[in-house]
């Protein structure tokens, strides 16, 4: 392991360390969750934005997972997880119940913007167009991977997690979640290949 990479794992398990403490004291007094909140919720909103077709719908549904935290802080033991592992299981099964509500009320979940909507602010850069075009592209190939890949592309790459992190939500080990990370990501190179 490189000096780059362990100063990484370390300064990972610092934040872990963080989190427990402030976790465990959370447990005791729920006020201290706010400091919780602040840490994770950018992360916890990438995640779910990446599972939901819009900003008002993923900010609704991050106010969902951690009030859903909040309640549950008090029966909060570590266990060999992390505080961010248990954060984002519930942030993942937040996100779940969201789909299965909306297959229940029969609505579509669309990878895309309907197309035929104007654009709420006028574009003013073709780079602009571009780059927004290339996010709803992958947005589109990730959409399209199975359950357990998607969940641990969104985890890594949105939510930031480290593989370890990723296993303690999806139920898997460490290794077999590197793997599912490599498949994943062989799965997208596939795809783009496929289209040149």
């Amino acid at each position: 392991m490189t000096e780059i990479e362990l100063a990484g794992v370390e300064a990972s398990a610092q934040v872990g360390q963080v989190d427990e403490e402030l976790a465990l004291a959370a447990c005791s007094n729920p006020k201290n969750f706010d400091l919780l909140y602040r840490r994770h919720q950018l992360g916890v909103f990438r995640f779910i934005r990446a599972r939901t077709v819009s900003d008002d719908e993923a900010a609704e549904l991050t106010a969902v997972v951690f009030e859903r935290a909040l309640r549950a802080i008090e029966k909060y033991r570590p266990s060999g997880g992390r505080f961010v592992a248990w954060l984002f299981t519930i942030a993942r099964n937040a996100a779940l119940d969201a789909d299965r509500a909306r297959r229940r009320h029969g609505l579509v979940r669309w990878a895309d913007p309907d197309p035929q909507s104007e654009p709420q602010e006028p574009v003013l850069l073709e780079d602009t167009v571009v780059e927004r075009e290339r996010i709803l592209d992958l947005r589109a190939r990730v959409e399209r991977l199975p359950d357990v890949q998607r969940d641990a592309i969104v985890l890594r790459y949105a939510g930031r997690l480290t593989a370890r992190e990723i296993a303690a939500i999806i139920g898997k080990s460490e290794a077999a979640t590197q793997k599912i990370l490599g498949r994943a990501l062989d799965t997208l190179r596939e795809s783009y290949r496929d289209d040149a």
